[in-house]
């Protein structure tokens, strides 16, 4: 199998702003990282510190680099091909892993929407970018 890496990197860097500024409005500005926090059993801590900044950035582009690797390789070219490809991605790797985490380590399921709302919202936009900005 041949797999083309000619991902446009502009795409994949723009896509990973747009889900780091995503997860600071939904879990900053709209207080779900609190409210997480709580679910878990942990105090809040507020403002992430530099290190989990960065390690949110470098996440954020090696799941847009992925994405646009699929969207490239299987040949999504339109919105509806990049909304496809985020819900499925989203689907067959983060909803169905995080549900068995809480699942097994006996974690409250409102977690588990609560980050999988972000996720899918994420997945869905940074697959949308990737596939219309080739």
């Amino acid at each position: 199998m041949a797999v083309n890496f000619a991902v446009n990197y502009l795409a994949v860097i723009v896509a990973a702003i747009a889900a780091v500024v995503i997860g600071i409005v939904y879990y900053g500005l709209a207080g779900l990282g609190d409210r997480l926090a709580r679910l878990m059993g942990s105090t809040p801590v507020g403002r992430p510190g530099p290190a989990q900044l960065v390690i949110g950035v470098v996440v954020a582009l090696v799941n847009a680099w992925v994405l646009a690797l699929l969207s490239l390789n299987l040949g999504a070219a339109s919105i509806t091909d990049g909304i496809m490809l985020g819900v499925v991605a989203w689907l067959g790797f983060m909803a169905t892993l995080s549900g068995a985490q809480v699942a097994f380590q006996g974690r409250p399921w409102n977690a588990w929407l609560i980050t999988n709302v972000h996720d899918v919202v994420i997945q869905v936009v940074m697959a949308a970018i990737v596939t219309l900005w080739r």
